[in-house]
């Protein structure tokens, strides 16, 4: 499998970025898989698999159409990555810090691009003209990106 990251600041565009590319790759016949950091509480659908969740270190739930895994504790980055194995390709959104994968950078200002680049970028995306490599509103832009991203991604397993 390889991976590609998404990082940037609060409202920057990752998640929405990140979508369109997951749809661009799984309608090239890629399966795709998606590891996001975020730093609140996770807040999941109030059905009754989650009343589990304050007395079990795992809680797993299936239906004819999807599985869902819940995982008490922290987790790094390589603890999630073995749930993506049969996957082609993983966004991994956030992880800032991670040196593991090359990294699109969505900003919001230019002057961000010094507090992000790490060495590991492979271009800026932005919802606004002028500031980045790319327009994430962009359907041309998007298709661009995802090229790129998956002539670029590095295998982590």
């Amino acid at each position: 499998m390889k991976a590609i990251g998404i990082i940037g600041y609060h409202k920057s565009g990752k998640t929405t970025l990140g979508v369109k590319l997951c749809e661009e790759f799984s309608g090239k016949g890629l399966r795709v898989g998606v590891i996001k950091h975020v730093s609140c509480e996770l807040r999941l659908a109030d059905a009754d698999s989650s009343r589990y969740r304050p007395f079990a270190s795992v809680v797993a739930a299936a239906s004819p159409w999807e599985a869902e895994i819940i995982l008490k504790g922290e987790k790094s980055l390589d603890d999630l990555l073995r749930y993506c194995a049969d996957c082609d390709l993983i966004l991994v959104e956030g992880f800032k810090k991670e040196r593991k994968f090359p990294k699109i950078v969505c900003l919001r200002g230019k002057e961000e691009k010094e507090e992000l680049f790490d060495g590991l970028e492979l271009f800026t995306a932005s919802f606004k003209e002028g500031i980045a490599d790319y327009l994430i509103s962009s359907e041309e832009h998007v298709r661009e990106m995802a090229a790129l991203a998956m002539e670029r991604a590095v295998r982590v397993a």
